[in-house]
């Protein structure tokens, strides 16, 4: 009987961290998509994102605004998540952005209140970049279907106008077994 439990609990953990995969390369692709709706429909309705970069961003709608509005500055920006590790309710990740940006109609260095400039400033075709951060997500309860929505981001990363790609120092991107490769 033992044994049963046994495969049963690591049956229903092995889902468990699958669908938690699952929502977390929904909310990337859904983030790359720029649809406030789509992002918000991975929150709950209390959810909190917090951030190294900016205040925190508080409820499911405001989230997917919020989103909507971060894509809109990033030219062709796409999310990736490359690492993952899931405990229960809880996960952890590390992601990369890449893409282009505008440059700054402002001094703002916060990246959900800038805006692309139109003027001569603006660097034609935008500015290469590759930002890479790790985030730690905290899950709602189950919700009909079994399919559990974020209740929490902790972002970790960091965001420089003057140097918009943030990588670490000589880690070996692309090799085998690493991050991109």
């Amino acid at each position: 009987m033992g044994e049963q439990a046994d495969t049963n609990t690591t049956g229903e953990a092995a889902s468990a961290a699958a669908g938690i995969e699952t929502r977390i390369t929904g909310y990337f692709d859904a983030c790359t998509s720029g649809d406030a709706a789509a992002v918000a429909a991975h929150f709950t309705d209390d959810a909190v994102v917090y951030d190294t970069n900016h205040a925190p961003v508080r409820g499911a709608a405001t989230i997917g605004r919020f989103w909507s509005r971060i894509a809109s500055k990033w030219q062709g920006a796409s999310w990736h998540c490359e690492r993952l590790v899931t405990d229960g309710d809880t996960a952890a990740i590390e992601w990369r952005m890449s893409g282009t940006m505008s440059a700054p109609r402002s001094d703002s260095s916060d990246p959900a209140t800038r805006s692309d400039a139109d003027g001569p400033e603006a660097h034609s075709g935008g500015v290469p970049f590759a930002v890479r951060g790790s985030e730690h997500y905290d899950f709602g309860p189950h919700v009909e279907g079994g399919d559990r929505l974020i209740a929490e981001i902790r972002q970790y990363w960091t965001f420089d106008l003057e140097h918009l790609s943030s990588e670490l120092v000589d880690y070996p991107y692309g090799e085998p077994g690493r991050l991109g490769g």
